[in-house]
């Protein structure tokens, strides 16, 4: 329990340093990599939690799905942001292109 409260920790400070930073620096990267393994390492934590007989801690169970709830809600706002980024990338790229070709046929 003591392991999956400290990478609780970790990804809550994950999340929220990529909510703060732009997705255009470097760090951004990383941090989500990084977000990855994390979530990959909670979730075999928490099959282990419910697959063990000896927890019977209903409230450090419901932490734990509150948690859950909250990790999600983060990363969904995360990722709105990135998908809104990469929009506006692909029409200004579409842009350019139309602007180019008027300029090439000249």
């Amino acid at each position: 329990m003591k392991q999956l409260d400290k990478l609780n920790i970790e990804l809550s400070e994950v999340l929220s340093t990529l909510i703060k930073i732009p997705a255009e620096e470097l760090q951004s990267d990383d941090l989500v990599s990084n977000l990855l393994v994390l979530v990959g390492e909670r979730q075999a934590l928490l099959s282990l939690l419910l697959n063990d007989d000896k927890i019977d801690d209903a409230d450090y169970l419901q932490h734990q799905l509150d948690l859950t709830e909250k990790f999600t809600i983060q990363s969904n706002v995360i990722m709105a942001d990135r998908q809104a980024l990469l929009h506006a990338s692909s029409k200004n790229k579409r842009q350019i292109n139309v602007y180019e070709t008027i300029d090439s046929n000249r």
